[in-house]
Order: structure tokens, then C-alpha cells, then sequence
């Protein structure tokens, strides 16, 4: 039913002109991207420990402890 329309984030009906030119204000950027992988350049995978970029929850998923491992690797 949408197909074809823009809308700007307020949800107003846009000319595609109009998105085209705003599109970077409103959707993530390549330069965004890269800044994000750029984040993830040095993942840490260990129980209990955290990215720097993002904040620590104040308890795991279903109340496990914050240390629990979700995911196990196949370590060799």
C-alpha cells in the first residue's frame, strides 16, 4: 500500500526528492557503519566482561547472573 511513498520520521508523506536529500540525516550513514564496525574491531567474547562502548546490563537474560555464558564456543 506504501510502496513507492516517502515519509520523513514524524510520519509525513515526503517527495522522493526531498528524502533523497535528507536520507543521511535520518538513516545511518556509511561513515555511521564504519564507525560502528570500527567499534567491533576487538570483540570480547569472555563471561562477565563488556565493550567499552556499550553499558553492562544490571542483570542477565531471565535473572541469570551477568556472568553466565549464553554462547558457547567451539575453543581448540
Amino acid at each position: 500500500m506504501f510502496a513507492g511513498h516517502f515519509f520523513d520520521p514524524a510520519g509525513h508523506e515526503i517527495t522522493e526528492e526531498e528524502f533523497a536529500r535528507r536520507r543521511d540525516q535520518w538513516l545511518p550513514s556509511e561513515a555511521d557503519r564504519a564507525y560502528v564496525r570500527s567499534l567491533m574491531a576487538h570483540p570480547v567474547l569472555e563471561p562477565g566482561h563488556f565493550a567499552s562502548w556499550i553499558a553492562p546490563p544490571p542483570r542477565g537474560v531471565n535473572g541469570q547472573p551477568i556472568d553466565f555464558r549464553y554462547v558457547r564456543y567451539n575453543e581448540q
